[in-house]
């Protein structure tokens, strides 16, 4: 049997960036040979795309193209429809001018974080395109990236999620004004009080997540997620914090399944991006340094915690399980919970269609455990069924929609 070409997209313009990258070499690392070659196809924070053995290097980044002897590739949006298989273009230089090559593949698994990649925008154009993909759709991606309409959806579908008030940057040349801001926290959040936390809408790995004690710390807070993106929540912080992670699948009749639990061990009273992936040591020095196949899967946790009642596992499993089937989300997808250890409430906090390393350790300690390997198997083969099953026949004329005749 001829392998399949699995493509696997990982950088992008976006924050999460390098996070980006160490996700998108796991599962390079995790493809399974007897089946797949992988294509490793890296796009630079311009959103130039680049493929090349270098790539596959962890020691090589930050990588700056040619002068790594990549090759830059560009996405064949007209491939796939004219030839049955998407392909990558790559532009030659010869005697007789530039030539343009391409580079087919069968599926693309795109492992890009946070914005322009797990926000249904690239979802979106490859459907557009015909190109076979794995992992949530365009719908999924777009919602649960959207922190305030993921907590309507869940309220929607009654699931204990914080309240909370969404706020806009301020138009340039503007100001953020405190009564402005006490009147919607008065209108969105009961009996609010301080201290408050403050996420960027859009964006995960906790990046500029902050806490305010005072208005001073929450307009400052509030500037800071302003410069990562254009909308904010705004929570009440819980105390005696702790988070629940568990992540969700769909096997191939259908049925959904959770993983194990892990508590994430904090260092600070929230779980900030730096807890998450650097280290004590050196400034930049990531936890993840000691080979390429760590990732989040270095981050200091407790799988399968004691403590957590057999009614806040339940809550826990059957939310995760809810807001995965209404969302119709697809491939590994981790759903984080918010809790407070003393009184026990626990509720939903977001949801990741492209969590850091796939959560493949959290599959690996479930009650029946899954290897990355394995894990990576059922992404890709749900992948190809659902990029499959996604449109009919699409020509005017069968949907009896024709206007302009042949001649």
């Amino acid at each position: 049997m001829q392998k399949k070409t699995i493509a696997v997209l990982f950088g992008g313009r976006s924050v999460e960036h390098d996070v980006s990258v160490l996700t998108g070499l796991q599962f390079l690392e995790a493809l399974n040979p007897a089946k797949y070659q992988g294509l490793p196809v890296y796009v630079d924070p311009l959103g130039q795309m680049w493929t090349g053995d270098a790539l596959l290097k962890r020691s090589n980044y930050p990588v700056s193209g040619q002068s790594a002897g990549l090759t830059e590739v560009k996405l064949d949006l007209s491939a796939a429809p004219a030839t049955g298989r998407p392909a990558f273009t790559v532009s030659k230089k010869g005697l007789m001018g530039t030539k343009q090559e391409n580079l087919y593949f069968d599926l693309l698994v795109p492992a890009i974080h946070g914005s322009n990649g797990e926000d249904g925008s690239l979802q979106g154009l490859l459907e557009f395109a015909g190109i076979p993909f794995a992992g949530c759709r365009s719908l999924g991606a777009a919602a649960t990236m959207d922190k305030a309409f993921l907590k309507s959806c869940a309220r929607h579908n009654s699931i204990d999620v914080l309240p909370e008030i969404k706020i806009s940057r301020p138009a340039k040349g503007s100001f953020l004004q405190e009564e402005e801001i006490t009147a919607k926290l008065a209108a969105g959040i009961p009996d609010w009080s301080f201290p408050l936390i403050v996420k960027p809408c859009n964006l995960g790995s906790s990046v500029g997540v902050g806490k305010a004690d005072d208005m001073d710390g929450l307009i400052a807070a509030l500037m800071t997620a302003f410069r990562v993106d254009s909308s904010v929540i705004i929570e009440p912080f819980v105390p005696n914090l702790c988070e629940y992670n568990v992540a969700v699948r769909r096997d191939q009749d259908g049925n959904i399944h959770t993983s194990a639990i892990e508590r994430p061990l904090m260092d600070a009273e929230l779980l900030d991006f730096k807890n998450k992936y650097l280290a004590g040591g050196s400034p930049g020095a990531p936890k993840l340094d000691t080979g390429p196949s760590e990732g989040m899967a270095s981050l200091n946790r407790e799988l399968n915690p004691e403590g957590l009642s057999a009614e806040q596992e339940s809550f826990i499993r059957d939310s995760a399980s809810r807001i995965f089937e209404a969302l119709s989300l697809a491939g590994s997808v981790r759903i984080d919970f918010l809790s407070n250890r003393k009184s026990g409430e626990i509720w939903l906090n977001e949801v990741n269609t492209i969590p850091g390393s796939f959560a493949y350790f959290l599959w690996e300690a479930a009650s029946e455990p899954l290897s990355f390997l394995a894990l990576s198997d059922t992404i890709i083969a749900e992948g190809f069924t659902l990029s499959a099953q996604r449109l009919g026949l699409t020509d005017a004329g069968t949907g009896g929609a024709t206007i302009f005749a042949n001649g």
